[in-house]
């Protein structure tokens, strides 16, 4: 497999690094040196072993670790949209208790 695939398999699935710099990897892949890929590459390879060992041993202690991690974004997503929600009620509110006391 050509190491710039490698590369990118190991950005598709790496957890730790953030968005902007995953991007700005994938955009430069096909300018650098053979030297600098197999540096990112070794890198990357390094970061993903530690990664699968730490989700190794999160699984170990708890074997619903990736159920309870969805359960806990839905529970985060959901309260942003009712505090969204909210806002826009109050919003609303406002705006017709002001549009009262002009009569």
């Amino acid at each position: 497999m050509e190491i710039k695939q490698k590369i990118i398999e190991l950005l598709n699935r790496n957890l730790l690094l953030e968005e902007d710099t995953l991007y700005k990897i994938r955009s430069s892949i096909h300018e650098l040196s053979e030297e600098k890929l197999n540096g990112i590459y070794n890198i990357l390879s390094d970061l993903d072993e530690k990664q699968t060992s730490v989700l190794q041993e999160k699984l170990k202690q708890n074997p619903f670790f990736f159920f309870d991690m969805e359960n806990k974004v839905f529970k985060e997503m959901f309260q942003k949209h009712i505090n969204e929600e909210l806002k826009e009620r109050e919003m609303v509110e406002d705006w017709l208790l002001k549009q009262l006391e002009k009569y």
